[in-house]
């Protein structure tokens, strides 16, 4: 193998912004004091309208920027960084965030001492109460839903180094040769879930993704879903499902996909019309857009070196209703009745099926 010139940085730290400037004028010094310095940063402008490019470029002259002239969306944005990134680790962290001084050394050293692992993922503070955990990695259910782990626990819980399902999008590093031989992000998952199809695409190319705790990092973060952001949630979760899963393991997940349609259904029925629409919305993209599923899915096919039963121990059979559900008592029926459901069939699966 070819050493790696000393101009080029261990580390590229990849930055999306979409008018970022206030954030970015807090993280990019706190990028910048780690004690771990061979990195190089990079910071993808989706067309920003708050002068965020100029204060870099005037500021920050040795950050490289792509301006990308439109908002591509977080997905084919931070690819756009990833064509110009030299490092060995790609970095991808949020651009509301500030870093513990210790976040990158900590975040990578698993990659430098162990060729087996393809991804690091931190521990993610909530920014406004330092206390508190916002995410440490992120738990993927077996139906394509992905939610924050460990949310609003607090920040002395979940110490420890562990494998997990699903990187966080708001700060991991994975090994440039991975990432090229997955092909990035999809950029058709526009925002949201991309960092959940990531990992499986990470997991069935035989990649093992670790949770370090030593590596913090506090997010501003604040938990809510916009009509919006249900479209995305719910179309991006049948891409997952759609692209990574073989025909046999979808028609045995065929009673707990349609018992999900139920609980998601449910969920946008108890929010409004709004999110109704979001959800149909859903449905009909994926028709629209079938083709073009298909030919995204000859390709994930066709990398995976795992098979879906050993797949699927890696993700989780339980949902967080509290994540989702804001009135208690509806929250412990969802638990109850929905749970026991879930448990049971992923258990099932792994035992006596896949």
């Amino acid at each position: 193998m070819p050493r790696r010139k000393k101009s080029v940085k261990s580390a590229s730290i990849v930055i999306l912004s979409y008018n970022s400037r206030e954030d970015l004028e807090e993280c990019i010094p706190s990028l910048m004091s780690q004690t771990y310095q061979d990195f190089e940063i990079i910071v993808v402008d989706n067309a920003s309208t708050d002068g965020s490019e100029e204060f870099i470029r005037t500021n920050y002259p040795m950050i490289k920027v792509v301006q990308t002239g439109k908002n591509l969306g977080y997905p084919a944005g931070n690819n756009a960084g990833f064509e110009v990134a030299e490092g060995e680790y790609i970095v991808v962290v949020n651009p509301d965030t500030v870093a513990d001084p210790k976040w990158l050394a900590e975040l990578v050293k698993p990659l430098e001492n162990d060729p087996t692992i393809a991804a690091t993922t931190s521990k993610v503070l909530i920014y406004y109460q330092k206390d508190k955990i916002n995410t440490c990695a992120n738990t993927a259910h077996y139906t394509g839903l992905t939610f924050c782990r460990g949310l609003n626990k607090f920040a002395s819980e979940l110490n420890n180094y562990q494998p997990v399902g699903a990187v966080s999008g708001c700060s991991f590093a994975i090994r440039s040769d991975m990432l090229k031989n997955i092909n990035g992000f999809d950029s058709d998952f526009f925002l949201y879930q991309e960092d959940a199809d990531l990992s499986w695409r990470i997991r069935f190319a035989g990649g093992k993704i670790m949770y370090v705790p030593e590596s913090i990092i506090y997010h501003k973060f604040k938990l809510s879903i916009s009509p919006q952001k249900e479209f995305y949630l719910e179309r991006n979760r049948y891409l997952i499902l759609l692209k990574n899963f073989s025909l046999k393991t979808l028609l045995l997940l065929l009673p707990v996909l349609i018992v999900t349609e139920i609980v998601t259904m449910g969920h946008a029925v108890l929010n409004g019309p709004k999110y109704v629409k979001s959800k149909l919305l859903a449905y009909f993209w994926i028709l629209q857009n079938i083709k073009i599923i298909l030919t995204k899915r000859h390709e994930t096919l066709s990398k995976k070196i795992i098979t879906d039963g050993e797949f699927f121990r890696l993700l989780d059979g339980k949902i967080p209703f509290e994540q989702v559900i804001k009135n208690p008592m509806l929250c412990e029926m969802a638990d109850l009745v929905f749970n026991s459901f879930y448990i049971s069939y992923f258990n099932l699966i792994k035992t006596k099926f896949i």
